[in-house]
């Protein structure tokens, strides 16, 4: 009777056996990559939302006690940072197209246009903090009768005649170019960048053809500042304290 190795059974039993031990290793290995690293299973939205998390400011609803929100406001927030859909599964757009969270920041065609009405809170809420400063704030002024351009805010005070255009962005909107880039060599603040980019290109000239102080306030949807604006708040408000200093010391000395 000849044994079943003399013919190779459990020679060919042995290699898949060997095979498939080998795959089911490469799938645990995989698997657990993508349980310690979730940038990689992300697609293109959800990984510049992943990404934009880390900028400075973006946790701040979550760490800073001045900010104040109630419940329905925390609750969307927290599911939006954490990529969990915010509207109810199978819930479609007036459009017609699927109420995901990035549809929702994007589209255009949204009744009562829910981005325009936060733009309007966030320019009177900037407003109103630059008055208790001690500024002026004019409300989308119209500087000249030849021009259309309508900057959100014009700021006035002691030895300042500056103006800012707010704009708030969505982390994950899809740009014309997409990189297949590593969780490092991400930028969290790309959508801010690009925004201000357009921005300035759009009123930076005629901004200094009329002696103006511009930059544009732009901010992602999660909270998060561009630091130029930071920059340029501290000069203006910089400059105030200064010309405060100086008349105060003026005074002093009559």
């Amino acid at each position: 009777m000849r044994s079943p190795a003399s013919e190779g059974d459990c020679g060919v039993r042995l290699r898949v056996s060997w095979r498939e031990g080998k795959q089911r290793a490469l799938t645990d290995e995989l698997d657990a990559k993508h349980q310690s690293d979730p940038y990689e299973t992300l697609q293109t939205s959800d990984r510049k939302v992943f990404v934009s998390n880390t900028a400075a400011g973006a946790g701040r609803l979550l760490t800073d006690p001045q900010v104040h929100a109630d419940d329905k406001g925390f609750s969307t927030y927290l599911r939006e940072r954490l990529l969990v859909r915010v509207l109810p599964e199978g819930q479609k757009c007036v459009c017609g197209a699927d109420a995901s969270n990035e549809h929702v920041h994007t589209c255009t065609r949204l009744q009562q246009n829910p981005r325009t009405t936060r733009h309007e809170m966030i320019s009177m809420t900037f407003a109103n903090g630059l008055r208790l400063c001690g500024f002026q704030c004019g409300m989308e002024p119209r500087l000249t009768e030849a021009s259309r351009r309508r900057p959100d805010i014009l700021i006035v005070g002691l030895d300042t005649y500056a103006i800012t255009d707010v704009t708030v962005t969505y982390a994950g909107r899809v740009t014309a170019y997409v990189s297949e880039e590593s969780m490092e060599e991400a930028d969290p603040l790309r959508a801010a960048r690009d925004r201000l980019t357009q921005k300035r290109q759009k009123y930076r000239h005629w901004a200094l053809a009329n002696g103006l102080d511009f930059e544009p306030f732009v901010m992602l949807t999660n909270g998060a500042i561009h630091p130029a604006i930071r920059r340029w708040l501290r000069r203006i408000l910089g400059a105030r304290v200064l010309a405060y200093a100086g008349a105060q010391w003026v005074a002093e000395r009559q």
